[in-house]
């Protein structure tokens, strides 16, 4: 049995992902989270699209109905497929962007720019030597931040860069308020790329295909580094 998910090239890097979808509909969750406070509210449920032109139809309207100037954003990972599958949604709703990656967040913190923007998008996995983007403290006032879209979701994990919120929100309540003066609003949905389902699975399945082409070399390649890591874990099981 093969986890799709350690199907990697000789760097590391995963060869098949959901990134840039998750990314592009959890940007597009985290505006809807930002129009519906300019609203007076908190953002309603959201729903699959059949594909992306009637997302961002819906979406563009209900930024033009506030009234207001967007928002300024800043993407963390922004080199990666999350982060640029977020990037790019920003851009085509006209929201201005920072992008940040690894060279922006090498000093470790803290980082006084995530509250200067109206808009956070958190494209960095929660994993050990992780710093903190947004500490326990921000969700006091004198600041610019009103929504969090934390893509990567781990919210439980010691190493979350984000700690203002403990557990994931849903298609029905997409946005969990964590402070109300001025509001602070996260969105952490564990399953965004099912948001557009037509754009995530063509994209899943282009890059999946190829390296099905080569199942018939099993212990060569990708799949070679595979049954290499399951026989790994696989010894450390006990039988019962």
């Amino acid at each position: 049995m093969y986890d799709l998910e350690y199907l990697t090239d000789d760097t590391g890097r995963r060869l098949a992902a959901f990134g840039y979808w998750a990314g592009y509909a959890g940007a597009a969750v985290s505006l809807k989270a930002w129009a519906a406070q300019q609203r007076g509210g908190l953002c309603g449920p959201v729903h699959a699209h059949a594909d992306k032109t009637l997302l961002l139809e819906e979406l563009r309207a209900q930024l033009d109905a506030t009234g207001q100037p967007r928002p300024h954003a800043l993407v963390i990972g922004a080199k990666g497929r999350v982060g640029t599958g977020a990037a790019d949604l920003l851009v085509a709703m006209g929201v201005p962007v920072t992008r940040w990656d690894m060279a922006e967040t090498a000093h470790g913190g803290p980082f006084p720019e995530v509250l200067a923007h109206e808009l956070f998008i958190n494209a960095i996995l929660a994993q050990s030597g992780a710093p903190v983007f947004v500490p326990a403290g921000a969700v006091a006032p004198g600041r610019r931040l009103t929504v969090i879209g934390d893509v990567a979701c781990d919210p439980t994990s010691d190493f979350s860069p984000i700690k203002v919120y403990d557990r994931t929100t849903t298609w029905d309540q997409p946005a969990l308020r964590v402070a109300d003066n001025p509001p602070l609003d996260v969105v952490a949905i564990d399953n965004l790329p099912s948001i557009l389902p037509r754009e995530s699975s063509e994209d899943y399945a282009g890059q999946l295909l190829p390296v099905l082409s080569d199942l018939d070399r099993i212990d060569d390649g990708a799949w070679g580094r595979a049954g290499v890591l399951f026989d790994r874990n696989a010894k450390g099981l006990t039988q019962t």
